[in-house]
């Protein structure tokens, strides 16, 4: 009889502790460890350097650009361009030059595009033909080790005039927020431990 008496109380300890584990999941997930490196200020990247955003010429690659600088959340691109625009798609858009449904489009001639999530964001030119002549731009966004804790939501991109469609960009992918994701792993891995018991 003590001995049923303590698997009952053993597991009634159990599962207050797994509770109270669950409970407390998202705060764990969501605390910036003590030790974490400062998060570095955004940096802003003149697409097309001191030429801008146009028909790429021999000495103009945005693919060879894209992948030669890295670019983190927080990030802003700066497009600067006349009689031009700038349209975000997805990649099916991307890759065949479709400009008819951009996720958002850009003519004020500098268009600042803060890249507010991991992940990959497309942009083409709006006049027919540039973009078949390569005036197209992908870019991975990454997160910061630092930011890693207080990576900010996913959103639209902020720029006035902006005609926003979908924050999804040009990935083909949602991107999981780094701390809802540990949330549900716990989340998860609790209720196994809970089934487990009885």
């Amino acid at each position: 009889m003590a001995s049923a008496a303590g698997t009952v109380s053993s597991r009634a300890l159990a599962l207050a502790g797994a509770v109270l584990l669950v409970l407390a999941a998202p705060d764990l997930a969501a605390a910036e460890p003590e030790a974490a490196a400062p998060r570095p200020a955004p940096l802003e990247f003149h697409v097309g350097g001191p030429r801008g955003w146009r028909v790429p010429d021999a000495n103009t690659s945005y693919g060879w650009w894209a992948t030669n600088n890295r670019f983190h959340v927080g990030d802003r691109l700066l497009f600067k361009y006349a009689q031009d625009s700038v349209l975000v798609v997805d990649r099916p858009a991307f890759d065949a030059c479709n400009a008819t449904e951009p996720l958002a489009a850009f003519t004020d001639g500098a268009t600042t595009v803060r890249l507010d999530r991991p992940g990959f964001f497309c942009f083409i030119s709006g006049e027919p033909g540039h973009c078949q002549e390569g005036q197209r731009l992908m870019v991975r966004v990454m997160v910061h080790p630092a930011g890693l804790a207080a990576a900010p939501a996913p959103g639209v991109l902020a720029q006035p005039g902006a005609r926003p469609r979908s924050s999804s960009g040009c990935a083909s992918s949602g991107a999981a927020e780094p701390v809802a994701a540990a949330g549900v792993a716990v989340t998860a891995a609790m209720a196994g431990v809970l089934v487990g018991l009885f």
